[in-house]
């Protein structure tokens, strides 16, 4: 028990000090000095040039910036550093050092302005809009837009960009939307890869084969054997366990009629494809299309 005790002392005596030692790294901050902050320029944005310096306050108030002239681009930038409170359930424990610069933004400005005559060829052609949103891209189709031709004009922004980005440093997430609020999907240009969404997919399906004046209303979980029987269950996904459970798109027709479309992908296994079905006094009818 007296050893248990004793090691119990130790482990405590030895937290104490550790939670000291942090609370005292962290009270001690002080803003970067200006070599510090040259280098983190260098190592983030690429060789560039001093200008002047600016430093403020003292102790948790002290704020150091340095102002800096890009030596490829001649973009004149900032970069600052101050102290943010460290807090915790409501409490502030220390302060940390935190760097900021205008760099980013600036650069992506510049690239914008040499790719403008390019880009703006590129919306007129699949007419949609641009936005930055803060580390990310946002591409918006004014209409309805299949989701190839989504993702090509994506791929082709990313690509105009990337001949002037020489330091690799403009976002490479662009969200696509169509109709100002539906979301198409989100292209990765560093990777290629593009990831639908599974209810635009269903949209546009519906809108290019079936009714292009039907309008999506809501979406609600369901198990496919709503929709199909049992033995197509079976054939479509094999090795089951249990009902496969996935999303009922519900539309309205042109005529006013309400209608069901599935998505296949949606409900798990190697089934692809999108069923459509109205529901009957004796159950759901599948369209042909």
């Amino acid at each position: 028990m007296i050893i248990r005790n004793e090691i119990k002392s130790i482990k405590a005596a030895s937290m104490c000090i550790l939670i000291f030692a942090a609370v005292f790294v962290l009270c001690s901050c002080k803003a970067a000095g200006k070599n510090d902050l040259i280098k983190y320029a260098k190592n983030n944005y690429g060789a560039c040039e001093f200008i002047r310096q600016e430093h403020s306050g003292s102790g948790k108030d002290e704020v150091r910036t340095v102002y800096l002239r890009d030596k490829e681009t001649g973009i004149e930038y900032y970069v600052t550093s101050g102290l943010d409170p460290l807090i915790v359930d409501g409490s502030t424990f220390g302060h940390l050092e935190d760097k900021g610069s205008d760099f980013p933004d600036k650069y992506k400005s510049y690239l914008m302005d040499l790719a403008e005559d390019e880009i703006t060829d590129l919306k007129y052609q699949y007419a949609f809009d641009y936005e930055y949103k803060y580390d990310y891209n946002r591409i918006t189709f004014l209409s309805r837009v299949s989701g190839d031709e989504a993702k090509k004009a994506a791929e082709s922004f990313a690509g105009i960009i990337k001949k002037y980005d020489t330091k690799d440093l403009f976002p490479a997430d662009y969200t696509v939307y169509a109709e100002q609020k539906v979301y198409v999907g989100q292209y990765d240009a560093k990777s290629g890869e593009w990831i639908p969404s599974g209810e635009y997919e269903v949209i546009d399906y519906v809108h290019s084969y079936y009714d292009d004046r039907a309008v999506f209303s809501s979406s609600m979980g369901c198990y496919i054997d709503q929709f199909l029987p049992y033995d197509e269950v079976d054939r479509l996904f094999p090795g089951h366990d249990g009902t496969p459970s996935g999303k009922a798109y519900y539309f309205r027709d042109s005529e006013g009629d309400t209608f069901v479309a599935v998505r296949l992908e949606d409900f798990g296994g190697s089934a692809k494809g999108i069923r459509l079905f109205k529901d009957r006094s004796y159950g759901m009818e599948e369209i042909y299309i």
